[in-house]
C-alpha cells in the first residue's frame, strides 16, 4: 500500500507538468495562428488605396503623398500605372511598413470595354517581410461602389512558407470637396495556410480606412471587426474575433483578438 501510495505521489507531479506543457503548446500554437491570420488581413489592406485611386486622380498624384513614396509612371496611350518602390527614394512617413518592387495598376479602355474595370498586378513586390505574388481585379459599380475579386493570391515568407488566398469585396468611397477621404469594406477571404489548414477571414462590420493616415504609411484600419476560421479537419474549426480601434487623436491603431480559448490577445504591441 505504501508503494502504491509513493507511486501515485511520483506520478501526480509528472502529469501536472505534462498538462502545463500542453497549455504551454496551445497557448504558443494559438498566437502564432493569430499572427499569422493578421498577416494574411494587412498583405489584403496594404496595397487596397493604391487601387482606390482614379486614373482621373492618378494624372495629379504626389508620390509623397502615396506609402512609401513610390516613383509613378503614367502610360497614357495604354491606360496603365506603374508604381515602383525604390529602396533609394528619400520618404519619410511616420509609418514603418517597407515595401519594394511594382504595383501596375492596368485601366481598361472604355472604347473597348463595356464594364468601367481594372486589374493591380504585383510585380516582384515585397511587403515587409513577405512576397506577394497574383493580382486582383476592380469594377466600378457606381461614383462611389467598387467591387474586388482575385483568386490564387500567394504570400511567401523568407523561410520558405506559403498560403495562397482568394477574396471578394465591396468598397464604398467618400470624398470630402471632390477628394478622397475615406473608403470602407466588406467582403471575405479564404484560403489555405502554410500548414494546409483551410482558413477564412470575414468581416463582419466594415472596416474604415482614412485617407489621411495611408497618405502617411499607417495602413490599419481605423475601425471594424473581423473573424477569423480556421479548420481543424472535417466540420470542426476554431474562430478568432479581432477588433481595430483608432487611438485618440492618432493614426495608430489597437487590434485585438480574441483566442478560440477565449484569452484576449494584442496583435501590434509595437505599433
Amino acid at each position: 500500500m505504501r508503494k502504491f501510495i509513493y507511486g501515485l505521489l511520483i506520478l501526480v507531479p509528472i502529469l501536472m507538468s505534462c498538462e502545463e506543457d500542453e497549455e504551454k503548446v496551445i497557448q504558443t500554437d494559438l498566437s502564432t495562428e493569430a499572427a499569422q491570420l493578421f498577416s494574411i488581413s494587412k498583405d489584403w489592406s496594404e496595397s487596397l488605396y493604391f487601387a482606390m485611386i482614379s486614373w482621373k486622380e492618378y494624372q495629379n498624384i504626389d508620390s509623397l503623398n502615396l506609402p512609401n513614396c513610390p516613383a509613378v509612371f503614367l502610360d497614357q496611350e495604354n491606360k496603365e500605372i506603374t508604381l515602383n518602390f525604390l529602396d533609394s527614394t528619400t520618404c519619410i512617413q511616420s509609418g514603418e511598413y517597407s515595401r519594394s518592387g511594382k504595383l501596375i495598376i492596368k485601366f481598361a479602355d472604355p472604347l473597348d470595354s463595356l464594364v468601367d474595370q481594372w486589374t493591380m498586378v504585383y510585380d516582384d513586390y515585397r511587403f515587409d517581410s513577405k512576397n506577394i505574388d497574383g493580382f486582383r481585379t476592380f469594377t466600378r459599380v457606381d461614383s462611389l461602389q467598387v467591387m474586388e475579386e482575385f483568386t490564387a493570391l500567394i504570400e511567401r515568407t523568407d523561410n520558405g512558407l506559403s498560403t495562397e488566398f482568394s477574396g471578394n469585396f465591396s468598397h464604398s468611397k467618400i470624398y470630402i470637396d471632390d477628394t478622397l477621404s475615406h473608403f470602407s469594406s466588406t467582403g471575405n477571404i479564404s484560403g489555405v495556410n502554410a500548414v494546409g489548414r483551410g482558413f477564412e477571414i470575414a468581416i463582419i462590420e466594415p472596416i474604415n480606412h482614412t485617407v489621411f493616415c495611408l497618405q502617411a504609411n499607417e495602413i490599419l484600419p481605423a475601425a471594424g471587426n473581423e473573424n477569423w476560421f480556421v479548420s481543424r479537419g472535417g466540420t470542426s474549426e476554431v474562430t478568432y474575433s479581432t477588433s481595430y480601434e483608432s487611438l485618440i487623436d492618432s493614426c495608430k491603431v489597437a487590434v485585438n483578438t480574441t483566442l478560440p480559448d477565449g484569452r484576449k490577445l494584442f496583435l501590434n504591441p509595437t505599433e
